[in-house]
């Protein structure tokens, strides 16, 4: 039996996808340049961009994808309004503070979507600001931020958007037709089932055009648009074996239904996980409504002496299952991921095995001293 991965990604393979990784295709052959760019439209597929965009894969994690696009693209003199409400928008700070990008901060409640009026507030008290930057699910917590509505905020004041939709991408709407929208970054490992190891922008092509002095070398995003577009190779080694298998994984999506399909099987496992764990006293940390079946954050019913988020996911590891403890420190809580390839079956051996691991510390706890 294979461990069952509840986190938010990398997610469980389907055997289809761990056999296309079995495959060796020479980085400058004619069969490399049809895959990338047979992978290229299937993303465009997904996305449901339309002709205004291009799909630029690069190299590496999500976190490379999002410091392409920020590095390559944001305006080169005003500044960009970075939304934070969890640890990934502050890793988009960061970015932007070790490139000295200009920008400002707008921080919110973890706990909570951002508020697009405080957004707006700010934007009327900053008028130098040309650009907002920001995440579509936080994964940190499991909150899901108001992307038509900043959209909308956005092109009422002619400033750019861009967006990380790790979480997101292949499973929520994103309003590409908004002409506010500017670019998107997503990654193979995530809805979309593929192994890690490329990251994926889809940006608008006069953005990609835009001449302006390079930032960065090898996560310089117009300049891989340019070789695609002049060669359809890739300007630096890439991960071969990975793009395979993301293909063949977008090629399974879409037989079975894209977004709709994968949201809805989201859907029965976050409804089955959280309705199982409720009769163990163990519920969502935020409501419902300010998630997604992605992840949902959950808050254990002791205190951390008593059984931590740690300790619980070390002691799932044995019934071969994996979570991961919350990024909410103040809180005794864990994450548990919808995504990737599981099965009813899965789902029904983790809320069994987490019941177990809290019945027995009842039981422990009951005990006379």
């Amino acid at each position: 039996m294979k461990t069952a991965l509840f986190t938010p990604g990398p997610g469980n393979t389907s055997d289809d996808v761990r056999a296309a990784l079995n495959c060796d295709i020479g980085t400058r052959t004619p069969q490399m340049t049809a895959l990338t760019q047979h992978l290229r439209q299937q993303i465009a597929e997904v996305a449901e961009c339309g002709e205004d965009f291009s799909v630029v894969p690069i190299q590496g994690s999500g976190t490379f994808a999002v410091e392409a696009m920020l590095t390559s693209l944001l305006p080169m003199q005003a500044p960009c309004l970075v939304l934070v409400n969890g640890p990934y928008g502050e890793r988009m700070a960061e970015i932007c503070q070790i490139y000295a990008l200009p920008h400002y901060i707008l921080r919110s409640d973890p706990l909570r979507p951002i508020n697009a009026a405080e957004v707006a507030d700010y934007l009327g008290s900053h008028p130098d600001i040309a650009a907002l930057a920001l995440i579509h699910f936080e994964t940190g917590i499991g909150i899901l931020n108001p992307l038509a509505a900043l959209l909308a905020l956005a092109q009422q004041r002619g400033i750019r958007v861009f967006v990380d939709s790790m979480s997101a991408f292949g499973l929520l709407p994103i309003e590409f037709t908004s002409p506010a929208l500017s670019a998107v970054a997503a990654s193979s490992n995530k809805v979309l089932h593929g192994a890690p190891g490329v990251g994926l922008v889809i940006a608008r092509h006069d953005i990609l055009a835009e001449p302006r002095p390079a930032r960065t070398l090898s996560l310089n995003l117009q300049a891989q648009y340019c070789g695609f577009q002049r060669d359809g190779m890739w300007r630096f080694t890439p991960p071969v074996q990975v793009i395979a298998a993301l293909s063949r994984a977008i090629g399974d999506y879409l037989r079975e239904g894209g977004q709709t399909a994968r949201l809805q099987r989201y859907q029965r496992r976050a409804s089955r996980v959280i309705a199982g764990l409720a009769e163990f006293g163990i519920r969502p940390l935020v409501p419902e409504s300010y998630g997604a079946p992605v992840i949902v954050t959950f808050v254990l019913p002791f205190a951390a002496d008593v059984l931590s988020a740690g300790t619980l996911s070390e002691r799932l590891l044995a019934y071969q299952l994996a979570i991961y403890p919350s990024q909410v420190s103040e809180v005794n809580s864990f994450r548990i991921g919808f995504i990737g390839e599981l099965t009813e079956n899965d789902v029904d051996r983790l809320v069994v095995a987490i019941g177990e691991v809290v019945s027995e510390i009842r039981e422990q706890l009951e005990q006379p001293a």
